[in-house]
């Protein structure tokens, strides 16, 4: 155990002298901290609805190589993050904060790996800031308690530029990583199980630049594990390999329409300028931003804020600066896939600070101000952390939690649950019915489905498994059909969720009551005797 008040260094506090001492200590608040609102909001539609479904229904229906979107394969990602989550409903049951499991886990191992990495190659201070700096980042915050793939696949691509960095280090000292290295490999694989090949391009393509820029070129080769590679293919080859055969297409469609079509393609979801990720990461890692760009400004904190080792310094800003270019390319932009710089920039603040404390060690009054600093930066980025989630949690005006489990009790076990031409995300997984729900639609017109949106992403869907198509994809007369047997006794109850103002202009809804409802959505019974 080092001596934390040696060679000039002063403990911030007793409490984090104390916790830098004992990091388990220092993990297991980190863990309470990112993990104790996750349960506070219902599951967000589309994104947490979409996912986590899907996880539910490998659950039910025991089929955990296929991930299903109601009932119908869904290849838009790899299945990492439905294993993850599926295990943690079956544990746990289905529950929000089960429900959010892989995001939380992603965050605790990459904030550990990050502090790994510092008290590795610079020392434990910094180390203990970085996880300082994590938590108190709202962005981050936000990120951990999410229900989708971009916390997971940004967590693997940080740890695994993480454990190539150490390699190389390593290997500039004469040492060597090999089981480091394996693990790498691993990582980059899970990584590609989560969502794709940027699991292990983006830590390919930061490494090969770091390494370039600081000439370390035998290391582009001394990199390259035999035994590596073969822990790469044995944990992506078998469900790829497995789905193409059972899906002639998938690969295809996988690899070039998922990864290359959209990130290429102008048309789909959430067109952004070339600078939003800028903007992002500017206001989700508030006070911080704000805070430390304020320091530079003056000679006498700028002086203090210098990182010495350069190598290290070079890896967080390659990192932070190829990551957020490949992403800013595309004319498509969604928050999450800027979170892999989020450790890079935790990184280089905690040098930086952990540089200006150890200058001001000899100065008290300084030193004090540096920890003032630090503590007002962290207390307001955990305040604006909490407050987002909070605030979402009060405006959150999607989720149909509510409706849904107010008729959830009357609904039986045979009866039908259909969706008039819209896709209620979250409503599955509140009802927890391992049966499929039927949506109609106009399934017969490939032109309605040329756009991004539910009714693709299920159209899609069922050109893997036509069969089960015919089933669950109806028409909205295949509707008026079941709803009259209904009513007549003839078949099970059917119970419609529908836009309120849609179903006043239905001759079916005519007349009808509906169960529940709220601003936007009604759910009517049709055979219904209670």
């Amino acid at each position: 155990m080092p001596d934390l008040t040696s060679q000039g260094r002063r403990p911030l506090t007793r409490t984090a002298h104390w916790l830098l001492a004992h990091p388990i200590w220092m993990f297991i608040v980190f863990a309470v901290w990112l993990g104790a609102t996750l349960s506070l909001r219902p599951l967000f539609v589309p994104d947490e609805g979409r996912y986590v479904g899907v996880a539910l229904a490998m659950l039910h229906s025991g089929d955990w190589l296929v991930p299903k979107l109601d009932g119908l394969p869904f290849f838009h990602k790899p299945p990492l993050f439905y294993w993850v989550t599926a295990s943690a409903l079956a544990v746990f049951g289905p529950h929000e904060w089960a429900a959010r499991a892989a995001p939380f886990l992603a965050a605790l191992a990459s904030a550990f790996t990050l502090f790994w990495f510092l008290n590795q190659h610079v020392n434990r201070r910094a180390a203990g800031l970085s996880l300082l700096i994590l938590g108190s980042f709202p962005l981050f915050f936000d990120a951990a308690q999410f229900a989708s793939m971009d916390m997971l696949v940004g967590s693997l691509i940080a740890i695994t530029i993480l454990l190539l960095a150490h390699v190389s280090q390593q290997l500039m000292l004469g040492k060597t990583a090999y089981k480091i290295l394996v693990l790498a490999y691993a990582t980059a694989g899970l990584g590609m199980m989560t969502k794709g090949m940027i699991g292990f391009v983006l830590p390919g393509m930061v490494i090969t630049f770091w390494l370039l820029w600081n000439r370390r070129f035998t290391h582009l080769y001394r990199l390259i594990s035999l035994p590596g590679l073969a822990v790469f293919l044995a944990i992506v080859l078998p469900w790829f390999v497995l789905m193409e055969l059972k899906f002639p297409g998938f690969l295809h469609y996988t690899f070039i329409y998922q990864q290359f079509d959209r990130y290429l393609d102008s048309s789909f979801n959430n067109p952004q300028p070339l600078y939003f990720y800028v903007m992002i990461l500017f206001g989700g890692l508030l006070p911080w931003a704000v805070g430390m760009l304020l320091l530079g400004l003056y000679p006498n904190t700028r002086k203090q804020l210098q990182i010495t080792d350069k190598s290290l310094k070079s890896l967080g800003l390659i990192w932070l600066a190829s990551i957020l270019v490949f992403f800013s390319i595309p004319t498509s932009k969604l928050i999450g896939y800027i979170l892999p710089t989020v450790p890079a920039i935790a990184l280089l603040l905690a040098m930086l600070l952990e540089q200006a404390l150890q200058r001001s060690a000899h100065e008290p009054a300084n030193a004090r101000r540096w920890q003032l600093r630090i503590t007002v930066m962290a207390m307001i980025g955990a305040l604006l952390g909490l407050s987002s989630v909070f605030i979402f949690a009060a405006i959150d005006k999607k989720s149909h939690k509510n409706i849904t489990l107010e008729v959830k009790p009357f609904i039986a076990a045979d009866a039908r649950v259909v969706f008039y031409n819209y896709y209620y995300f979250s409503v599955p997984f509140y009802l927890n019915r391992p049966q499929p729900v039927l949506v109609t639609g106009a399934w017969d017109n490939p032109n309605n489905f040329k756009s991004d949106g539910a009714g693709t992403e299920l159209y899609t869907s069922g050109k893997f498994d036509v069969a089960a198509a015919k089933e669950i994809l109806i028409s909205p007369s295949a509707l008026d059909t079941m709803a009259n047997a209904a009513n007549a006794g003839t078949e099970p109850p059917v119970w419609v969720f529908i836009h309120r103002d849609e179903a006043q202009t239905l001759p079916l809804f005519a007349g009808q009551k509906p169960r529940a409802q709220d601003k936007k959505t009604a759910i009517y019974c049709f055979g219904c005797t209670h």
